[in-house]
């Protein structure tokens, strides 16, 4: 979640992805830096080298201007920027209007019974997307596209997390949302809507609907992050009400 980057930390810590690990068939490893976090850029190159992992991502903020170039002279690794992630958030503990929405499309919390559904839907709506594992030609592009739908099956039986679909009047499914929570704070982890429904109001109808939902369960903040060059629907959070936050560096660091 955004917490793992905006929470102050003097700890750096690699953590083993095992569910990496097993979707690509080598060992993945995990090294997060948050927008606050204490250690200089020669501890994070440090422990970046130390790494074992076949593949370590690794995301820093892009504040963080000079680290690029002390990560290129790592010997022994090979290292490169796979994506820059950014973060928009919008203020909805205070809401005091209402945006009218196309009455084209429903919404509705997301059961069980869904799951080959949106399983289905998941791989039309991320096929080939752009993210820093198609940077990587040692990834299969398959089990980059399983892994969306790994991720929305898991979200769905988690108690903890809200998926919410988007339906036509025609009560097919066209769009989803899955939704993580910390506090008072949401976060879309994970959305999209069927290339076929695109550009008819629907994405704008699911970010009007779920700022309203879920500022009636108490939410304040709404969170949520792309790839900087995803441009259509960054513009479409901005209409929204959404704000840049901040933006991260991903890189990879493969043993050679």
């Amino acid at each position: 979640m955004i917490s793992d980057f905006t929470q102050a930390s003097s700890e750096l810590r690699l953590i083993n992805s095992l569910v990496e690990s097993d979707r690509f068939g080598l060992t993945v490893a995990r090294l997060n830096i948050s927008i606050r976090h204490d250690a200089s850029d020669e501890q994070v190159v440090e422990t970046s080298r130390n790494s074992k992992s076949q593949l370590l991502i690794l995301r820093y903020p892009t504040t963080r201007v000079k680290l690029a170039q002390k990560l290129a002279e790592i010997e022994k690794q090979i290292v490169y920027q796979a994506d820059t992630l950014v973060y928009f958030a919008k203020d909805i503990g205070s809401l005091d209007e209402k945006v009218a929405r196309s009455q084209d499309w429903l919404f509705r919390e997301a059961q069980s019974s869904d799951t080959a559904e949106l399983t289905q839907l998941l791989k039309i709506i991320f096929e080939e997307y752009p993210n820093h594992y198609r940077a990587n030609n040692l990834l299969s592009s398959d089990a980059i596209q399983d892994g969306y739908a790994q991720w929305a099956q898991v979200g769905l039986q988690d108690s903890k997390k809200l998926t919410v679909l988007v339906e036509g009047v025609d009560a097919k499914v066209i769009g989803f949302a899955l939704i993580s929570f910390d506090g008072d704070i949401a976060e879309i982890e994970l959305n999209g809507i069927h290339p076929q429904a695109q550009g008819r109001g629907a994405y704008r109808s699911l970010l009007s609907w779920l700022s309203e939902h879920l500022a009636t369960r108490g939410v304040k903040k709404l969170c949520i992050s792309t790839q900087i060059q995803n441009e259509r629907v960054i513009r479409a959070w901005i209409c929204a009400g959404f704000n840049l936050e901040f933006s991260l560096n991903t890189v990879h660091l493969m043993q050679p």
